[in-house]
């Protein structure tokens, strides 16, 4: 009788989890049922400024589409977030009021932009305030998009200067806005009443600007490890194979996970990850240790 392999997370890592099982004959052993947050395949997300830019389409920089799930058996439920996991009786429960029974579990719910402290960012409700974005994923292009076409928006300011920094200022320039990257500066507050207008930078003159791109770093996503009652540091803390300690049947992987003290951000580690994960989930390879990844420059 298959097992039932419920993976949390169809972003890269938990995607590419799937792919490994499969490869060493995971269809055979398993059951697969995913969820994911966002209600379409999965997407090489560090490709998400070629769309933003006109370069590329949607279609373009998908890994799997929703025909894919369906072709490998794979029950998938796009837009539908997890929210608790009960470990004991080994069930996940949904944002929908569905329940799932699981005898493995992956946990791949990756991570989620920091956003620095500055007045003016969220509005009395405790919403980001309109026309402050985050990039990070294909409904954040879609909105960013949307947005920089209105002719009254002219300017944009991108704070912080990571590598999707970078790719959103660049995007914005081809949509025809003028863009100012604030690396290595403090910004103290968004102004504006109705509307953005700029932004106040400590020791700096104000900068003028319509929208604000918040690019400074992410953090592990690791809300749903914690109410859950798992071992959680800065990322869900997990061993050599990708368990979860002290957890004989839930594995992480990706940029939730903690591991030896580390976190990452960059997709090779996942890749590495995915594939000893896959090793053990299935059997194929005991002896395989997941110990870290070089950096390359």
């Amino acid at each position: 009788m298959k097992r039932r392999l419920v993976v949390i997370g169809n972003g890269m890592a938990g995607a590419r989890a799937v792919e490994e099982i499969l490869a060493r004959g995971g269809a055979d052993l398993f059951d697969i049922t995913v969820f994911g947050d966002e209600s379409y395949g999965n997407y090489h997300r560090s490709r998400l400024g070629l769309v933003l830019s006109g370069e590329e389409n949607e279609a373009d920089i998908l890994l799997n589409s929703l025909h894919w799930y369906q072709e490998n058996t794979i029950t998938l439920h796009a837009g539908v977030r997890v929210e608790r996991i009960d470990k004991f009786s080994k069930h996940v429960f949904a944002a929908d009021g569905r329940v799932v029974q699981y005898d493995h579990l992956i946990i791949a719910t990756g991570s989620r932009p920091f956003l620095p402290p500055m007045a003016g960012l969220y509005t009395p409700s405790g919403t980001i305030r309109p026309g402050v974005f985050t990039f990070r994923t294909l409904d954040d292009a879609r909105r960013m998009i949307q947005f920089a076409q209105h002719k009254d928006h002219l300017r944009a300011a991108v704070i912080g200067g990571d590598s999707f920094g970078a790719e959103a200022a660049r995007g914005l320039q081809s949509c025809g806005l003028e863009v100012d990257v604030l690396s290595g500066h403090r910004v103290t507050a968004i102004l504006g009443a109705d509307r953005i207008t700029g932004l106040s930078v400590r020791n700096q003159p104000d900068i003028d600007c319509h929208m604000v791109v918040v690019s400074a770093g992410i953090r592990p996503n690791v809300d749903v490890a914690v109410v859950s009652g798992l071992a959680v540091e800065r990322g869900i803390v997990v061993d050599d194979h990708l368990r979860v300690m002290d957890e004989e049947d839930i594995y992480a992987v990706g940029e939730c996970v903690q591991h030896r003290g580390e976190v990452y951000g960059t997709v090779a580690p996942l890749w590495d990850q995915a594939a000893v994960l896959a090793d053990h989930i299935t059997g194929s390879d005991r002896g395989s240790m997941y110990l870290g990844t070089r950096a390359v420059s």
